[in-house]
């Protein structure tokens, strides 16, 4: 199983530049891809989100293209003709002003128009290249949702050893709320019955026993937790996605263990249903950072 978050990086040299690629994720329902690449790398974005889907089932991930020139090309140029001419007229200019010495490349420098900004080409030969990286840094961002979801699932396994723990003491706390609801209730009947006169057969009484006690049985929810916490675990040996899967998992441990706690007649029983919902919360937030 894998986290949902997670960080990659490469570099990739082209044609007089290097493009920085990072991808990063963290934890979402579903599936979003945000790309950010330069102006005329738009080009690859499609394909970009097709890398991601293929590697990645849920989460929010980002794909970040950063393009920065080479020393020799660091996207600014001058402008010869255009510093000449500035330099021509602030000579003629010192000479009419009675201004000694001429400009300097300090003054020029400063001049509209004398640095330009020059716009890296990223030719589109260069793009399988590009797509290579992208591939490079969605494996690392993948190998580091995979270590880290490595951690959680231990934490995983210890909410579940727990939970089984406290569902073992359920049983037992059940069935010896089964026996006292059964024994009180005809301790109650013949009570009432010796009250009012009245004169109860042992098949009747034996039968409304049997019928109290169904009311609060909870053997059936009892067994379908143990069955949902066995599935549970085995998720946690799966190295497929099951985010999605634990969480439903959750969802029908919570319906079965408010059951237990709302037919529980008996206060131990009520504790251990709590002390369970608690155990299970934690659980919860755990699978949300699951892919």
């Amino acid at each position: 199983m894998r986290s949902m978050t997670g960080f990659g990086s490469v570099q990739v040299p082209v044609r007089h530049a290097r493009i920085g690629i990072e991808v990063s994720s963290v934890n979402k329902r579903g599936l979003e891809v945000l790309v950010y690449t330069p102006g005329e790398l738009a080009r690859i974005e499609r394909q970009i989100r097709e890398e991601v889907a293929e590697s990645v089932i849920r989460g929010k991930v980002t794909v970040a293209l950063n393009l920065e020139a080479s020393p020799a090309q660091n996207g600014r140029s001058l402008d010869l003709k255009k510093a000449a001419l500035y330099a021509r007229q602030l000579r003629t200019a010192g000479k009419k002003l009675g201004v000694e010495g001429g400009p300097v490349w300090s003054d020029l420098l400063g001049l509209p128009g004398v640095v330009v900004n020059t716009q890296l080409g990223i030719a589109p030969a260069e793009d399988r290249k590009i797509l290579v990286g992208v591939r490079g840094a969605l494996r690392k961002m993948v190998e580091s949702r995979e270590r880290e979801g490595m951690r959680m699932v231990r934490n995983l396994r210890g909410h579940l050893k727990k939970m089984e723990e406290v569902r073992r003491r359920m049983e037992k706390a059940a069935a010896e709320m089964r026996k006292n609801q059964g024994e009180r209730f005809r301790e109650r009947l013949q009570e009432i019955a010796g009250e009012t006169g009245l004169h109860l057969e042992p098949e009747r009484v034996a039968r409304e026993v049997v019928s109290a006690a169904d009311r609060g049985d909870v053997t059936e929810e009892l067994g379908r937790i143990r069955a949902h916490l066995a599935e549970a675990h085995g998720l946690t040996g799966r190295r497929a996605p099951g985010g999605r899967n634990l969480e439903f998992i959750i969802q029908e441990l919570q319906r079965e263990v408010n059951t237990v706690g709302s037919k529980s007649g008996d206060l131990g029983l009520t504790r251990l249903a709590i002390e369970f919902k608690s155990e299970l919360e934690k659980l919860r937030e755990q699978a949300a950072n699951l892919e």
